[in-house]
């Protein structure tokens, strides 16, 4: 490991290869239903180990950057996706939900072990810009409030609708939590919560 590199920025690289793969994956779904000719500018299948390839005299603006185009890719993948053809929309939820299936947490989790691969999974910009803040942390319950979108402007710059980026993690979101009780409940806008199923 580099003298320079710490977990914090090996989980960080892991977080953007999980959207990476994500869009790899509408990619791919894109071209074999005939949606497009071609998808492979919005992917970025590098996959060095992060020593071999990050600028170590700046970590943090290397991260940011690899997060900020992996963001723009797939909002500019999605949309184009979409574009006119809203019920394509159905099978995204369905390619984002068998990924989050892959990454299922066990059925015996607690909802801390829940939130913690579903942070481990999602990206949500650098962990500086604090975005997510725990409200409640039980066994049985979690809750988060995602205190500013660092998503939506993507999705518009690009001609698209911030919901949709919501609505396909959520179902990746569905797909990690599949083997247990525990579903995603939003309260209020950016507010969420964990809990198991009757108990909500």
């Amino acid at each position: 490991m580099s003298a320079f590199l710490g977990p914090i920025h090996y989980w960080m690289y892991d977080k953007i290869r999980m959207q990476e793969e994500l869009v790899r994956r509408f990619a791919i779904q894109a071209e074999t239903s005939g949606w497009l000719v071609s998808a492979r500018d919005f992917v970025n299948d590098e996959n060095c180990p992060l020593e071999e390839i990050i600028d170590e005299a700046n970590i943090h603006g290397w991260l940011s950057g690899r997060i900020e185009s992996v963001e723009r890719r797939y909002a500019e993948l999605t949309v184009k996706i979409l574009a006119g053809h809203e019920e394509r929309l159905d099978e995204l939820q369905a390619v984002a939900y068998a990924l989050g299936e892959e990454q299922a947490v066990t059925s015996d989790s607690t909802a801390s072990q829940c939130y913690k691969r579903i942070e481990d999974c999602t990206l949500n910009g650098m962990p500086c810009d604090g975005v997510n803040i725990v409200t409640d942390n039980c066994e049985d319950h979690f809750s988060w409030e995602q205190r500013f979108d660092v998503h939506g402007a993507y999705w518009k710059e690009t001609g698209g609708r911030a919901e949709d980026y919501y609505l396909l993690r959520n179902q990746l979101i569905a797909g990690i939590l599949s083997q247990t009780p525990f579903m995603l409940t939003i309260p209020q806008p950016y507010e969420y919560s964990l809990c198991i199923a009757d108990k909500c």
